[in-house]
Parts: C-alpha cells; sequence; structure tokens
C-alpha cells in the first residue's frame, strides 16, 4: 500500500540528482528487485522481504560527510542551484511508507540510492490496511503548517486518498479558514494542524476550532507527538496525536478510528 504519485516524485528527484552528478554524462541505471532479510535476533526466525528500487549513476560521487548529512533539509551542494529539499522529500516520503533509504557512494565512485519496502509477511495485515483506507470515505480536510514543505507533502498524500483539501499556512490563516468555510455553510469536518507554529500555534488552532464546532475531528501533528501521549499532555481538544512526518497508514487509522468514534 503506498501513494504512488509520492514514490513517482521522489524517483524524479533521485533521477534529477543523478543527471546533475554527471555533468559529462554517463549511465543511469534504475534497478528494481525483491530482496530478503533473515531476523537479527534468534527469536526472529522469520524472513523479511522487500521490494527494493535502486538509481545508481556514475558520476562525481559523495564524501563520507555528505553522505551522511544530504538526507538534512536545506543541505546542498549545488550552491544557488539548489534548495537542499530534494532528498528530504524522497526521506520524508520514505519516512510515511514505513520504508529505509540508503546510499552507497565515494568520490568519483558515483551513488547508488537503494529504496526498501517491507512486504508485509501476513497477507491479512495487507488487506487490514487496504480495508483501513477504504473504510474512509472522501472528506473535505483543512491541512494547518508553517512548513511548506509539510504542507505539500500531506495534500499530495490526502489528495491521492480521494480527499478535497484545503492548505492554510499558519495558526492564524487555519482558523480564519476554518471560520469562513463554516460561515458560507460548508464546513470542514476535519483538520489536521501542527502544534509547533509562531503565534498561533496548534493548541490555540485546535481550540478555536473546537470552540466553533465541537463535532469536527481534530488531528495534532508534531514532532513530540510520542512523548506528549507519554506525559499525558495530549491538548484537550485535540482527537489524535501524530508523530511527524505521519505515515500514510497512521493517518489513514486515526481518519477511520475518529470517524467510527464520531459515528457511535
Amino acid at each position: 500500500m503506498g501513494a504512488d504519485n509520492e514514490i513517482r516524485e521522489a524517483l524524479t528527484n533521485l533521477i534529477f540528482n543523478a543527471v546533475d552528478a554527471m555533468p559529462n554524462g554517463g549511465p543511469l541505471i534504475l534497478r528494481t528487485r525483491v530482496a530478503q532479510q533473515h531476523g537479527l535476533h534468534s527469536q526472529e526466525s522469520a524472513v523479511r522481504r522487500f521490494v527494493q528500487v535502486e538509481v545508481i549513476d556514475a558520476g562525481i560521487g559523495m564524501d563520507e560527510d555528505t553522505r551522511r548529512r544530504c538526507l538534512e533539509p536545506f543541505f546542498t551542494t549545488k550552491g544557488e542551484r539548489g534548495t537542499g529539499l530534494g532528498l528530504a522529500m524522497v526521506y520524508g516520503t520514505m519516512q510515511r511508507h514505513s520504508a529505509d533509504v540508503e546510499i552507497e557512494s565515494a568520490v568519483g565512485k558515483g551513488a547508488t540510492v537503494r529504496l526498501s519496502f517491507a512486504i508485509p509477511t501476513n497477507p491479512a495485515v495487507a488487506a487490514a490496511v487496504s480495508a483501513t483506507a477504504g473504510a474512509v470515505p472522501p472528506l473535505r480536510i483543512l491541512v494547518v503548517d508553517d512548513d511548506p514543505l509539510v504542507l505539500k507533502s500531506l495534500r499530495d498524500t490526502l489528495e491521492a486518498d480521494g480527499h478535497g483539501v484545503t492548505t492554510a499556512d499558519g495558526g492564524q490563516a487555519g482558523i480564519d479558514a476554518f471560520l469562513a468555510a463554516r460561515a458560507q455553510g460548508n464546513p470542514f469536518p476535519v483538520v489536521i494542524t501542527d502544534l509547533g507554529m509562531p503565534y498561533v500555534d496548534g493548541r490555540k488552532v485546535s481550540n478555536a476550532v473546537k470552540t466553533a464546532a465541537p463535532r469536527t475531528i481534530v488531528l495534532l501533528v508534531t514532532g513530540w507527538g510520542q512523548r506528549l501521549v507519554a506525559d499525558g499532555d495530549v491538548p484537550p481538544h485535540v482527537d489524535r496525536v501524530l508523530s511527524k512526518p505521519p505515515k500514510l497508514r497512521e493517518l489513514r487509522e486515526a481518519l477511520a478510528r475518529c470517524l467510527d468514534a464520531r459515528a457511535s
């Protein structure tokens, strides 16, 4: 299960990077395979299977420091030409798909970027994931975040699942968009908001939304998700907390469970 448009965009980024790394041209190889990995611990006897996609260039390669840092947002070796968001976007996509990124490279020896997607060992798990996705009808969703990369990523992910998405770049813009839609008689049944935003944060957004329309589902996205839950510090006006960046499976599951709870 995955968002094909996200994976396509990730591969497109990797291909452009490979072309950039070969100013004098050279072979560019895309390779797919099914790979196996045996359990790392004695109690893990099961063999795990992966679908792997590799993008391989014969370009200038990377030194070890660049190889380690190249997945960081805004890290670029392209000077003015680069945003430093290409590989970070690829990494975010892989995170949402519970997949891994490996990079093998050396200066002057080209680079191999390997994406590994785990194949569910239990067919019932795959079926359950599919059923969960199918259980969520198309919704109008308002996404609030001050990071344009996160906004685009969440929008692409949710639209690929059939939802109608409106984005707001910050807390106050989110509250304004929510109240305006409600005043026009076309309210958002779901709001997904970041927690950490300047001036008007996710707590204020969720408070304003629930005060105006208590039955609205509010999902809070934050890099501190697990800690908030563990510390019992979940804001009172939030239905679910998701860790950032949210994985597609977790997003679908949260929407399905909140809809079920509201229906009951």
